[in-house]
């Protein structure tokens, strides 16, 4: 072959697409969108390309990795995620090739390169997405790989999503707060900008405009959805004039805060405020008192979206691109029944 013979690099820029992909077409293994393959069909008989031989262990060993995005693993929701994923996608052997973004889309981008380029056969992104960011470069990704997002989605793309019903979750755990009795409730959220602080704030309003309750801004409070968020956020509704006697907190990570604030403040839980998480982590049932909160099925979720994108790459038709699941609420005893308001 001379240095003038067209390389795979030239197919795949003619065709506007991976290397990886290209290397999909001409073995014919693994996904590939149809609009795809023409394309690379295409610039392969306009280049006239001979591909060298790829030898069926080179192929079988480029064949078994998917790609994961994690935004950030200071939250004790995405490792539960991860153990789902990692356990289901290890009973198939696929590897696993995992990139902490640190919720920077440039850094993403990055990684989706440097991914496409080890020839993984799909890219699972985990969490939950700015609304103020372009996902420009995760449509056209949807293209070439199979995607597959958790905790939420892109409309009118080729991504799949598994993710629960955010909005609904938070409207149950305020309307649980609501069934006790409770009329002064307020939120600690994350910032709105990110699809599931937005949704969480969303379902809390809706619980309280069903019940004909007025919504008071002093008690939406958003900070960084961590412990200390938590804590400053709570420290914040106990200096109101009037403080709630009820919170919903966005996440189990922030409402572990908040305790530590109701505690340093010589209050008691549920008998002088009540308490609602968000996520059902290992940690909100060893609490004290142990945490009522919503299930958001960390570890089913990451296991669904495994099976996903698992049959995607064994072209196995999908029945939906978004799996929506329906949250829980689970008791336990950081809530009591106030009859005086």
């Amino acid at each position: 072959m001379t240095d003038k013979d067209p390389t795979i690099d030239d197919v795949a820029r003619l065709a506007n697409t991976s290397v990886a992909t290209v290397s999909r077409v001409l073995n014919d293994k693994g996904y590939v969108s149809g609009d795809a393959r023409i394309r690379v069909e295409k610039a392969v008989k306009e280049l006239n390309y001979q591909p060298r031989v790829v030898t069926r262990d080179n192929v079988q060993k480029n064949l078994r990795h998917v790609g994961i995005l994690v935004p950030d693993m200071n939250n004790y929701f995405y490792p539960l995620e991860l153990m789902g994923i990692e356990d289901e996608l290890e009973k198939k052997d696929y590897s696993i090739l995992l990139c902490n973004t640190y919720e920077k889309v440039e850094k993403e981008k990055k990684y989706i390169a440097n991914l496409l380029k080890k020839d993984v056969d799909g890219i699972i992104l985990v969490g939950s997405r700015s609304t103020i960011s372009y996902n420009e470069h995760i449509i056209d990704l949807a293209e070439k790989i199979p995607v597959v997002m958790t905790n939420d989605y892109i409309i009118g793309s080729c991504v799949y999503s598994v993710m629960i019903d955010i909005v609904n979750g938070a409207y149950k755990a305020v309307s649980h707060l609501i069934g006790l009795g409770h009329r002064n409730i307020a939120i600690i959220n994350g910032n709105i900008e990110y699809s599931t602080f937005a949704s969480k704030q969303e379902g809390y309003q809706h619980a309280l405009e069903d019940e004909g309750i007025k919504i008071q801004n002093d008690y939406i409070v958003s900070e960084v959805p961590y412990e200390a968020g938590g804590f400053a956020g709570m420290k914040r509704l106990l200096a109101l004039e009037k403080p709630p006697t009820a919170v919903f907190s966005a996440s189990d990570q922030i409402a572990v805060g908040g305790i530590s604030a109701i505690y340093q403040a010589g209050l008691r839980i549920p008998e002088d405020i009540s308490l609602v998480g968000f996520s059902n982590i290992p940690l909100s049932e060893h609490l004290h008192p142990s945490l009522t909160t919503i299930d958001a099925y960390p570890y089913h979720t990451g296991k669904l979206a495994a099976e996903t994108i698992i049959s995607v790459l064994n072209h196995k038709e999908q029945d939906q691109r978004k799996i929506i699941l329906e949250p829980r609420l689970i008791e336990r005893n950081t809530c009591q029944r106030i009859t005086e308001n």
